[in-house]
């Protein structure tokens, strides 16, 4: 049994060196807007910032009160999966409770999604679900960072404190 000993420490800095290689290769042209949805590295994402803030991210206060978003028109019908009632399912969760779906209707106009609105709405399904838990967290604490699709439609949201 000399050789099954030697046989992976061989092949490792290859298999670990070359398929990475490849795969950057076979993804380098990157397909427009959201890209392939079966991507398992990243998914689509909806990002949640303030005009002309450095970071992203804006508390449940700023969702409500209607603050001017970055890169408020650069989202689709499309991208965002809304359904023919013009609605998307956001998961909503918070470490030690259960999550709950909420549903949350999508305007806009030539195709492209309102974030303003689509925000503050999701802030109401955030203030409810936080209601709905008793959880004891300052809303002003509370920050949407962004959300993550996690199938076609349906979008978990990304919430710190």
């Amino acid at each position: 049994g000399g050789t099954p000993g030697l046989y992976p420490p061989l092949v490792q800095p290859l298999a670990l060196g070359r398929p990475h290689r490849a795969s950057s290769v076979s993804y380098s042209p990157r397909p427009p807007a959201f890209g392939d949805p079966f991507r398992r590295n990243s998914p689509p994402q909806v990002k949640f910032k303030r005009k002309g803030a450095f970071r992203g991210g804006i508390t449940l206060g700023e969702a409500q009160a209607n603050v001017r978003l970055a890169g408020y028109d650069s989202y689709t019908f499309n991208d965002l999966g809304v359904d023919h009632r013009g609605k998307i399912y956001v998961k909503i969760s918070w470490p030690g409770y259960s999550p709950l779906n909420y549903e949350i209707p999508v305007d806009g106009y030539g195709g492209l999604v309102d974030l303003q609105s689509l925000t503050r709405r999701i802030g109401r399904a955030v203030s409810h679900y936080l209601q709905a838990n008793i959880i004891p967290i300052p809303w002003d604490r509370i920050e949407l960072s962004h959300m993550e699709e996690v199938s076609m439609g349906t979008w978990h949201l990304k919430m710190s404190t």
